[in-house]
């Protein structure tokens, strides 16, 4: 079957706080490194109000070669790297200049399984020069921000790259990173609004319910 994949004119609205609800339930996906699709559906998000958002990378209009593709127009990546060992993937929202976005905290994965497995496994590997992880750090290939882009294969090569299909940019085909539209209805009393995690920096935009995810799922991140 094919899904419609999400189009610029979702990513460009106005409303960063509504797009990031509306992700849960939709699919993120990719297709990197010829190793097939891989993915699943949107269990946590949140949001960052660009300018006026103490949390966000774009507070205050500051911009640095690290955040700069964040000023993009909706419908981009926008990827970085943290504490020395995770990328995060954010989806820029919004005009161009805005620096909204809302970052992918958490997916339900059901695409490509084994691929993810044997990425974060590899990974694991790397980083301590041992054998698998365990058992219970498979099972939550996709449960958190870092944990997700190993699995899906994303790192700083897709910072910028766009996300969504437009003349301009790119050709559906040639996407690497989409999100799509498989009719997942998620329901307001099955979404959890809460305050974002490790923004404590941020005051009192700390506590900003910005953070949205399904609840009782068991792939939402810890």
């Amino acid at each position: 079957m094919i899904f419609k994949k999400l189009g610029k004119d979702f990513y460009v609205r106005e409303d960063t706080v509504k797009i990031a609800r509306e992700l849960l339930g939709k699919y993120l996906l990719t297709d990197i490194g010829g190793e097939g699709v891989t993915g699943g559906k949107i269990v946590e998000t949140e949001a960052y109000l660009g300018a006026i958002d103490k949390a966000s990378h774009g507070y205050g209009n500051k911009k640095t070669d690290r955040n700069k593709n964040l000023y993009k127009e909706g419908g981009h990546a926008y990827v970085y790297f943290i504490y020395g060992m995770y990328y995060l993937f954010n989806v820029v929202t919004g005009g161009k200049n805005f620096a909204d976005a809302v970052l992918i905290r958490a997916l339900e994965p059901e695409i490509g399984l084994d691929t993810m497995t044997k990425r974060r496994n590899e990974n694991k590997k790397n980083k301590t020069g041992g054998g698998r992880g365990k058992d219970n750090e498979i099972k939550r290939i996709t449960s958190g921000p870092g944990l997700l882009t190993i699995a899906l294969g994303i790192d700083l090569r897709h910072n910028g790259i766009p996300v969504c299909e437009n003349r301009a940019w790119q050709r559906s085909a040639d996407l690497k990173i989409w999100l799509e539209d498989r009719n997942a209805n998620i329901k307001d009393e099955d979404v959890i609004e809460t305050q974002r995690v490790g923004v404590d920096y941020a005051a009192e935009h700390s506590l900003l319910p910005y953070r949205f995810k399904i609840k009782g799922n068991i792939w939402v991140s810890r």
